[in-house]
């Protein structure tokens, strides 16, 4: 990948045109970090870009931006640009100019500047390498100036602050918290991508203090906000409110966990204000999973997740209290819980639900996994072709195709997991039981 990208460099540059490596690539190239994405800055206009490269793709003219195809890689190819009249979303205007003026624009001085990898030559205009030496996470120019061209520059800031385990510079966290209203102007789409971002990453416990701390997470997030200082009882809960145990249990999960898994770790008890019941001195959220689901999905879709996503966040949503009932349950139902795709993630869950909580007790969560490895080292599961499919069923036993010989199909795959049935006959004589019963 840094190969092709170089390459592109050169043939630029070997056509008169000034260009570099930007951004990111930049900033991890300096710290050592894994170059992951490599956006490239040059002299350049999108005509010009065009008529070097065979393979390309119009990704923002109107910003000066081309896609290049090179290779097996594509990599956005900018041309130097200067912005202004900002609405606090997006320039009003653009036009094309220096590397130096293009680098004024940017957001953070860590994502400002240049490298020519021909010659390993940087080019720093704002103090970029200043502030990774000091680990500081400051805004280029006038903090204040920097956020109202791009709100959504508040959510960037606690990213990038985390992603590199950085200290916010004071006027970058003033600016921050000032503005986080602001967001309130940003698409759901965007606040999406840059939330999922920074729930991907290790360091999303401290992110989401970050997002409490500075009123962030009451913009974008104002159900989750609802949690604090709601009380919970004291014998489970006394590492505090909801709000308090929710981002606790997002900061518990492992390293590696998926941003969908953080999602629905921190909507996992969006229901609970909503249930919220206190009785004798007794509190409780009776039905908060249900509540919880009709809550995650309403946030979900405001924030224009794709359907698959939401699908997985609700059901886990769902089941994080089924969970600690599975040892009562019959086998049947317990085999559709351990062959779930989506179980992993639910122990998951699970176990950072209990590391949020003081005291915590894993003895039940343990005996559910232990259960569950068990089921899948016997390979317990479902016959490769039921014994009777439904249309077998219906003539075999005379029901008409409707709910009734739905159940009776379920009722049927149930014998057979659970071994009352192992043949043909034996499930005709099985169903013609249930349907006396």
């Amino acid at each position: 990948m840094l190969k092709s990208a170089e390459k592109i460099v050169q043939i630029l540059q070997a056509n008169g045109f000034e260009s570099y490596f930007a951004g990111g690539a930049v900033r991890d190239f300096l710290l050592g970090r894994k170059i992951s994405d490599v956006d490239i800055a040059t002299s350049a206009t999108p005509a010009e870009v065009e008529k070097l490269f065979p393979h390309t793709k119009p990704l923002g003219r109107e910003f000066g931006v081309i896609l290049v195809i090179f290779g097996k890689h594509a990599f956005e190819v900018a041309t130097f640009r200067g912005e202004r009249n900002y609405d606090g979303r997006r320039p009003g205007e653009v036009f094309f100019t220096t590397a130096e003026e293009d680098a004024q624009r940017r957001d953070f001085t860590v994502n400002g500047m240049f490298r020519n990898p021909v010659g390993g030559k940087i080019l720093d205009f704002v103090g970029g390498q200043k502030d990774l030496k000091k680990q500081i996470l400051r805004f280029i120019g006038i903090a204040e100036e920097r956020v109202s061209e791009d709100f959504l520059r508040i959510l960037r800031g606690v990213r990038f602050r985390n992603l590199l385990n950085f200290e916010y510079d004071e006027p970058t966290r003033i600016a921050i918290q000032k503005n986080s209203h602001q967001l309130r102007e940003i698409s759901g789409e965007r606040i999406r991508d840059e939330l999922t971002k920074i729930l991907e990453d290790e360091n999303r416990g401290r992110a989401v203090r970050d997002l409490a701390e500075f009123g962030i997470l009451e913009v974008v997030l104002p159900e989750i906000w609802e949690l604090k200082n709601l009380q919970q009882p004291e014998q489970w809960h006394r590492e505090g409110d909801c709000l308090t145990h929710s981002l606790a249990a997002v900061a518990s999960l492992p390293k590696s966990a998926s941003a969908t898994l953080a999602l629905a770790t921190i909507l996992h008890d969006v229901g609970k204000a909503e249930t919220f019941r206190e009785e004798n001195g007794e509190i409780s959220y009776p039905g908060h999973a249900e509540a919880g689901v009709q809550i995650a999905e309403k946030i979900l879709r405001r924030l224009k997740f794709d359907g698959a996503t939401r699908a997985k966040i609700v059901w886990l949503i769902a089941h994080h209290m089924n969970f600690f009932d599975i040892p009562k349950m019959r086998l049947a139902r317990k085999h559709e819980f351990f062959v779930h795709p989506w179980f992993p993630d639910l122990v998951r869950l699970t176990a950072a639900d209990i590391r949020g909580t003081s005291p915590a007790d894993f003895s039940l969560q343990r005996k559910v996994v232990k259960e569950w490895k068990i089921h899948l080292n016997e390979k317990l599961l479902p016959a490769p072709k039921p014994l009777l499919n439904g249309d077998e069923i219906s003539r075999e036993l005379c029901v008409t195709k409707g709910p009734a010989l739905g159940r009776l199909t379920r009722i049927l795959r149930d014998a057979e997991i659970e071994g009352l049935v192992r043949s043909r006959k034996e499930a005709v004589e099985f169903l013609e039981k249930c349907l006396k019963r």
